[in-house]
């Protein structure tokens, strides 16, 4: 029988103090969680999970077992408690919720992920079991940000190396096996400058809770815990801030199909917004554009921003460019900017405050009727680069090339004016920002366009791009579920 996983407590907490339980990630032990010792001041006991071949288990035979790790917790939680995995340590703690719901013990709280692959998706680390010593630990410092000391500590090098070459045979023998979204609310981090997890890769975790997913990108690499501990622990311990920082644009998205209470609260419409709903004839349009308009009317009150019974100041542009609400932020002095796209039933809203931004969307199986202007809205490279690609690929392509022209126009305050066939985004790579190109025929107000960078977001069903002037900004993702925003003002619940 494999003996009891075993954990340690960093500091001492009276009993009943809500529990969270920390997996490192792969080579690492209790030290990558010491910035914690302090951090949480009594919020919650932190336990990191002693894997073996590590620590006090160094001479312990045995591969790493989440089933193991759930039993232990089963056994030992006595308070509400959650789990936070960085990296390797994101997809044991995701198997091992999973393994608590098959034995049928209180799920956590919250499950919390840093700087990890959605479970779907093939680790790196996996792929390189074949490398001997020395290129693994040059391979560690260039793609994962581990100490360039690594290189000249033996002693070091001999207890990191067996325990990580434990952890990478799991990830190579791991096959992610479908199953019912968990029903406990995901949180994760990223760090904006990591060479292994991209930021917009971890959106992915949004498809495994039926719960609030809830993503924050810090300004870091992929072993964000040494640097960012302290940030990780205040936004663990007291949730996000309503308020974008410069860098951050706050993303939301919303199935309205899922939030009927959104689409039904007509005495929340303007009386513009009221008429115009009068005016859809079908159905479906109506209830989307009552959700569509309440939506942004609760998210924008939680940023501290009324209207009243009036609508939000639109920009020079009109349509659905990115819209000013009426005056700041009180106790900011700086105006928010929000912009909206939708598709369907799908809605994303993106916020900034003290600049400009834009959102497109669309959805990779759109609703009858509804159809995105390719023809008209690519350029001929454009046309071309699709011709050429095979049949499956170009919808996908073609959304990404549409959703861009439609969050720059946005963002500039074009609506849908401009010709976005007089600029383009032909030979441009997923999963890099995009640089609007600009036709020499086009007028001199259209080569401002080329000064906005369009990131991607990956949404399973839909394609969403924000576009804003910085090369790169630092995102905060959150869906928005049922009993979310179920009040004027006032968070149920998330």
């Amino acid at each position: 029988m494999l003996p009891e996983t075993p954990f340690a407590s960093l500091r001492r907490h009276p009993p009943g103090t809500p529990l969270l339980f920390c997996l490192p990630y792969a080579g690492g032990d209790v030290s990558a969680f010491w910035a914690w010792r302090q951090a949480f001041d009594g919020v919650f006991d932190v336990r990191v999970v002693m894997l073996p071949g590590r620590e006090g288990r160094v001479a312990e035979p045995g591969a790493l077992s989440p089933e193991l790790i759930a039993r232990s917790i089963a056994a030992h939680h006595r308070t509400p408690y959650s789990i936070y995995g960085h990296s390797m340590g994101g997809r044991v703690a995701f198997e091992v919720v999973r393994e608590l719901r098959r034995l049928g013990v209180r799920a956590p709280e919250c499950l919390y992920v840093g700087a990890a692959h959605p479970p779907e998706r093939r680790e790196t680390l996996g792929r390189w079991t074949g490398l001997g010593d020395e290129d693994l630990i040059e391979e560690l410092i260039h793609r994962l940000g581990a100490p360039a000391e690594l290189r000249t500590q033996p002693e070091v090098k001999a207890l990191l190396i067996p325990a990580l070459r434990t952890d990478m045979e799991w990830l190579r023998r791991y096959r992610f096996a479908r199953q019912e979204p968990l029903d406990v609310p995901i949180v994760a981090f990223a760090g904006a400058h990591d060479r292994e997890v991209a930021h917009p890769v971890m959106l992915g975790w949004a498809r495994h809770t039926s719960s609030t997913f809830r993503l924050h990108t810090l300004d870091a690499a992929h072993l964000f815990l040494a640097t960012h501990g302290d940030q990780v622990a205040r936004t663990i311990a007291a949730g996000p801030q309503q308020r974008p920082a410069p860098d951050e644009v706050h993303v939301w998205l919303a199935d309205l199909e899922e939030l009927p209470e959104l689409c039904a609260a007509v005495e929340e419409l303007s009386p513009g917004e009221a008429a115009r709903a009068a005016r859809l004839g079908q159905e479906d349009r109506r209830r989307w554009f009552v959700g569509k308009s309440v939506l942004r009317r609760r998210l924008l009150r939680e940023y501290g921003v009324e209207h009243g019974a009036g609508e939000p100041r639109t920009r020079p542009g009109g349509g659905e460019p990115g819209t000013r609400p009426g005056g700041t932020r009180p106790g900011t002095g700086t105006e928010l900017t929000c912009s909206l796209g939708q598709s369907g039933g799908l809605v994303l809203v993106a916020l900034t405050a003290g600049r400009e931004v834009g959102a497109g969307l669309a959805h990779l199986r759109p609703p009858a009727g509804e159809q995105a202007p390719f023809e008209e809205a690519l350029d001929e490279r454009e046309r071309d680069e699709l011709a050429a690609l095979p049949e499956e690929l170009r919808l996908h392509s073609a959304l990404r090339m549409w959703t861009a022209k439609q969050a720059v126009l946005k963002a500039a305050g074009d609506g849908m004016r401009a010709n976005p066939a007089l600029f383009g985004f032909a030979g441009q790579r997923p999963g890099t920002t995009w640089t609007p190109e600009v036709a020499p025929e086009a007028t001199p107000g259209m080569a401002r366009l080329a000064e906005w960078r369009v990131t991607h977001l990956p949404l399973g069903r839909a394609v969403a791009a924000i576009a804003v002037r910085a090369p790169r900004f630092l995102l905060r993702f959150e869906t928005v579920r049922q009993g979310r925003l179920v009040r004027q003002g006032v968070e149920a619940a998330g």
